[in-house]
């Protein structure tokens, strides 16, 4: 039924949309800055001004350069600052609800960022290139961390289908792009306060100081954020979801003479918080099963607890559990132009710490009888995940762009180096009777990346345009891993022990990999305000490692009473120590179209794609498979096996309408359709895990779309400005694990905001996100049949908030 309803608005827009289209044909004026040049002065700083519906005006830099988004032949959702402050974004994760297709998940922790377009997603394992890559200020960020707060941000842009011949980073499914405000020549900042439900409260502010004119600009920007806890805890703690988080930007602006320019930004950013709860969605078989039949009651009474209450969670014995973040960071950003080109280098450093501990199996902690006078029970814990991450990213990447009558280029070079920088692993209790906490399992990886691009833009005739890249990557990956002693150690002590050659699953693990990818399009336009284009692009996800090394008899097909699961016979993982390359190959045809008739102005923009998936990698839980403490037990108790063969299509809708200058109405919709042509694995997979293609992850829901509102009102109390703002958020079934999919559902938010009271430069807003309260899923957690129960993450509840802003 809702997918129904979901078809049914998006043709009834795109009829609304086409109707006073028609009119277009006997008035071809151009929006304001229809086909207006893209200089290559403007590449560095380019920002999306305010935007408004349908007047052609929203300017993107997808090609590396500021363009028209209505003359950019790549599917993009792209919001300013004005219209993220409407949709009141606070982190990244919030533009889930406002880019229909773009799903942004924390399994495994908050920490753990999982991006998902086009069908495309991430497994939340070790140190992989992210399907989806997230670049702010131009640098690419790693999975974990990049759910970076949106204060003092000028635009987010959510490019859609591989990208690679353009970016440093080669991408399958997309890169969502976001620039911070640069610094500028005035003297100018803000400062915004906001309260809200759990005793939300934030401060931040920004202020731009110019220091020599036209030469020397610095701009501090800064946050703190809190909240209680939103999640009680049922069997006692602190409970969980809170915030506490802290971060400030220095950005320092530097034109020393014509034509160079250079913006180095230090940015600083922590959370110390509870971790995420846990929702007990089911148990999927009797633990009896297990020999443990004496839990089974205590587990349906919990289920009973959690069914009362989707607002709670079980503490499970980690008194909260932990996520604390922290992150430093320096870019440069440094051009020179002199005539048409412009060379131009993007260096980043970025450093990550985190540690997360959390209560996968959303279980309270159980009590098993020991037949003796005391202690007459001895705890028994199911499942809880600990990690901890120390690591640096080193990036550089070179540009020469060039624009002349006719024709551009941009040619780069891109590496990545990102490794270990402190003591690093993960440390899963399962199935512990005692819950005597499990060893830690140290894991420390090594990758590099380096690669070529180029693409050219070239006009065979003032309406037809051939854009035409390359790209060649090489990839290297190394990782040292294993249990040593009983805490973490850094890379230094796991290579000399690795070094030993003792099988006890302490080794170095090595791959590489090298591939080429490419994008051949053609533009035609028809008349300055629509663009048809087709595309087809090859975009890959380098090769990796799962890790530790596995050498035991527990992981090498040995025989062991110990391996219970598989019947003594121990599982041999050694086929899937090693991942391949995944490749994909895209075809997109779209139309970009802007009219005005009279007064009304919109446009409406329509994207098909059909892609081949080769090679996707697939999630492996080995929990149930290899024995509890076992040395060379894998990495975050799973592993990532290049198992599907993908075939993907979709069909993706932006349409917005302001019949008057007062009123934009607009609809975003995704259709995504995912068929799993073939799977194969690389070995035999043990017993207790089955993969068949009703097991694959279908990370995308089949629909999804977002109808938005903004009204000026007509009246104006102490001559300031109110405006309506209201977005309806509607998901079918969406990204699960192992095949299955998390249920479908509407979220509604909303905001009113009285602007310039008093001519002044206050402004005062409410806001409401989830206005129906509606429960739903936010993400899985563990979604297997072979594991005793499953657990998801519930989604906020109804939150409100009020706010004020001072600009000067």
């Amino acid at each position: 039924m809702q997918t129904t309803l979901l078809k049914c608005a998006l043709f009834s827009t795109a009829a609304l949309i086409a109707v006073p289209a028609s009119a277009q044909d006997s008035d071809t004026q151009a929006s304001p800055t229809a086909g207006a040049p893209a200089t290559a002065e403007a590449v560095a700083d380019a920002a999306v001004p305010a935007d408004t519906a349908g007047s052609g005006d929203i300017v993107v830099t997808a090609r590396r350069r500021a363009e028209r988004l209505q003359d950019v032949s790549v599917s993009i959702t792209a919001f300013s600052a004005a219209s993220l402050d409407r949709s009141t974004v606070q982190t990244v994760s919030d533009i889930k609800t406002i880019a229909p297709g773009f799903t942004f998940s924390s399994e495994g922790g908050k920490d753990n960022v999982a991006l998902t377009l086009r069908g495309i997603g991430q497994l939340p394992l070790g140190e992989v290139t992210p399907g989806v890559v997230i670049y702010l200020n131009d640098t690419p960020l790693p999975s974990v961390g990049s759910n970076v707060p949106t204060y003092d941000i000028s635009s987010i842009q959510v490019l859609k289908g591989p990208q690679g011949t353009l970016f440093g980073r080669n991408t399958l499914g997309g890169a969502v792009v976001i620039g911070s405000e640069k610094p500028s020549y005035q003297f100018e900042g803000y400062v915004q306060g906001t309260y809200g439900r759990f005793d939300y409260r934030e401060l931040q502010g920004a202020v731009n100081i110019p220091i020599i004119a036209d030469k020397v600009a610095l701009r501090a920007a800064g946050q703190i954020r809190r909240q209680d806890p939103r999640t009680v805890a049922f069997d006692g703690g602190p409970g969980f979801d809170d915030i506490h988080q802290d971060g400030f930007r220095l950005s320092l602006l530097l034109e020393p003479v014509d034509g160079l320019k250079s913006t180095t930004i230090y940015e600083y950013f922590k959370g110390d918080e509870l971790a995420g709860g846990l929702y007990l969605l089911r148990q999927n078989f009797p633990f009896a099963a297990l020999g443990l039949g004496v839990v089974d009651p205590q587990v349906q009474a919990a289920l009973e607890t959690q069914r009362g209450n989707r607002r709670g969670s079980f503490d499970g014995g980690i008194d909260g559990g932990r996520s604390y973040r922290k992150t430093t960071s320096v870019t440069n950003d440094t051009s020179f132009t002199f005539g048409a080109l412009t060379l131009r280098n993007i260096f980043g450093y970025r450093k990550n710490y985190s540690d997360q501990l959390i209560n996968t199996g959303g279980l309270p902690e159980l009590q098993i009888p020991t037949g003796l006078a005391a202690p007459a029970t001895v705890p028994f814990t199911l499942f809880t995940a600990a990690s901890i991450l120390d690591r640096q990213y080193i990036t550089n990447e070179t540009q020469l762009l060039g624009d002349f009558d006719g024709f551009n280029f941009i040619a780069g070079v891109f590496y990545n180096n990102d490794k270990p920088a402190g003591a690093s692993g993960s440390q899963f209790t399962a199935f512990s009777v005692g819950s005597v906490p499990a060893p830690a399992v140290t894991a420390h990886v090594r990758n590099k990346n380096y690669a070529v691009y180029a693409q050219i833009g070239y006009e065979i005739t003032d309406k037809l345009k051939l854009n035409l890249g390359g790209r060649y990557s090489w990839d290297k990956v190394s990782a040292c891993g294993g249990t040593i002693g009983t805490g973490y150690v850094d890379e230094a002590t796991c290579l000399d022990v690795a070094a030993t050659g003792a099988a006890d699953g302490v080794g170095v693990v090595s791959n590489k990999g090298e591939e080429p990818s490419w994008t051949i399009g053609l533009d035609y336009k028809p008349n300055p305000d629509w663009l048809l284009y087709v595309v087809s692009r090859r975009g890959y996800r380098g090769a990796n490692v799962n890790t530790p090394f596995f050498e035991t008899p527990y992981t090498t097909g040995g025989i062991d009473p110990a391996c219970v699961a598989t019947g003594g016979v121990c599982a041999d993982l050694r086929p899937f120590q090693k991942t391949g390359e995944e490749k994909i190959t895209d075809v997109e045809v779209g139309s970009k179209y802007d009219y005005h008739v009279g007064s009304a102005r919109g446009l409406l923009n329509i994207a098909a794609y059909y892609s081949k998936y080769k090679n996707a990698l697939q999630f492996l839980n080995t929990q149930t498979t290899v024995p509890n403490g076992t040395p060379d037990s894998p990495s975050n108790g799973s592993l990532a096996v290049n198992a599907a063969n993908l075939r993907i299509w979709g069909v993706e809708l932006e349409a917005s309408i302001s019949p008057v200058r007062s009123l934009t109405v607009g609809f975003n919709a995704a259709y995504t359709n995912v068929k799993v042509e073939s799977v194969s694995v690389p070995g035999t997979l043990p017993s207790t895990i089955v993969l068949g293609p009703d097991q694959i992850n279908k990370y995308s829901p089949s629909f999804s779309g977002t109808a938005s509102l903004s009204w000026i009102l007509p009246v104006r109390p102490a001559d300031g400005e109110l405006t309506f703002n209201a977005d309806l958020f509607m998901t079918t079934d969406f990204g699960g694990q192992n095949g299955e999919k998390l249920p479908g559902y509407d979220l509604a938010n909303a905001r009113l905001d009285w602007r310039g009271i008093a001519g002044s430069g206050l402004d005062l807003g409410v806001y409401v996100k989830n206005l129906f309260n509606v429960d739903y899923y936010s993400a899985s957690s563990v979604l297997l049949p072979s594991f005793p129960t499953s657990s998801v993450y519930a989604g906020e509840p109804r939150t409100w908030g009020v706010s004020a802003k001072y600009s000067f």
